[in-house]
């Protein structure tokens, strides 16, 4: 019984390991997330597809109702909506994209779409300095 204790042992430390590395790593995507989307609200172009104090995103895959991401637009904190609750705001966003290579966490892109004006703004970070900054954007009206 001793021999079976002992080769268990370093498998279910090894396994406890993994499990912490993995809760550490999703927490340190949860803050680079939020970084990056906060930059982009807060940012030049988004202020010209968005001139709302406040940011109403409406949920969806990419952005769930309950994400602990905190974003904050000019000190206003974001509201998500469901697809009820957004039919009772005149203005909102929709996150379409967001792309980043994890394994090498450089460049990043972000869509995101204004509603009901049909706007998109699409732009794309690098990381400068161990800080993330707009490199180019694009808007498309629709």
């Amino acid at each position: 019984m001793i021999k079976v204790h002992l080769l268990f042992s370093p498998y279910l430390l090894f396994f406890c390991q993994c499990l912490m590395a993995q809760t550490f790593s999703s927490e340190e995507r949860r803050k680079e997330t939020e970084s990056i989307l906060n930059i982009v609200i807060n940012s030049a172009p988004f202020d010209k597809v968005y001139n709302k104090k406040r940011v109403y995103i409406l949920a969806n895959e990419l952005l769930k109702e309950n994400a602990p991401l905190v974003l904050k637009r000019k000190k206003c904190k974001a509201k998500y909506l469901n697809s009820e609750e957004v039919k009772k705001v005149k203005h909102y966003v929709v996150l379409g994209d967001f792309t980043l290579d994890w394994s090498n966490p450089i460049a990043v892109r972000v869509q995101i779409e204004v509603l009901p004006e049909k706007k998109l703004l699409n732009v794309r970070l690098i990381k400068e300095n161990g800080k993330w900054v707009i490199q180019n954007h694009q808007i498309f009206e629709g």
